[in-house]
């Protein structure tokens, strides 16, 4: 009965989970790993949730795991800028530092983009997500959506519009 239930609910709020990580990570295979955090915790905790607050407490424990990864993030860059090991004259903390704050840099700035693309055009929101960030193809997606294909790629050229329009330059780093 308990995996019953538990299935239930996965399916239903799975995306819900992944798409409030992705609002505040900007990386969906981060808001991957947190969904997985969160329906663990949540399994271990079924049966003290009531149903009326099951969404709600989804919700509030994908909140705390994006706060707990960025605070593990931090922790992690400031562990690495105090202890630098230079090998044959070349810092390669140096470099992974860099190569983490680009990484960083470009998950903030995907946040960014589909927040204000989101307060824009949520339409244009869900083709970003569904065709850029999950892979879908333009028929999956449309059939998710309940759209033609034509009017899929229609909301995706002026989400991309959009972008390049209010983000220039910064846009060309995102590839979306």
């Amino acid at each position: 009965m308990k995996n019953r239930d538990f299935e239930e609910y996965y399916l239903k709020y799975r995306s819900l989970v992944v798409k409030v990580a992705m609002d505040r990570i900007g990386n969906y295979q981060v808001a991957q790993e947190i969904c997985q955090k969160v329906f663990i915790a949540f399994y271990t905790n079924m049966e003290r949730i009531e149903p009326a607050f099951v969404k709600a407490w989804l919700i509030r424990c994908t909140n705390n795991a994006v706060i707990d990864y960025m605070r593990m993030a931090q922790t992690k860059k400031e562990v690495l800028s105090t202890n630098s090991v230079s090998v044959d004259g070349n810092n390669l903390v140096e470099k992974s530092m860099e190569l983490y704050q680009e990484k960083m840099y470009s998950r903030d700035l995907a946040g960014r983009i589909f927040r204000e693309v989101r307060a824009v055009n949520e339409q244009w929101y869900e083709v970003l997500i569904l065709c850029c960030v999950e892979g879908m193809s333009y028929a999956e997606a449309a059939k998710k959506l309940d759209i033609s294909e034509s009017v899929l790629r229609a909301r995706l050229y002026r989400a991309r519009v959009y972008i390049k329009e209010k983000f220039g330059d910064e846009y060309k780093e995102c590839k979306l």
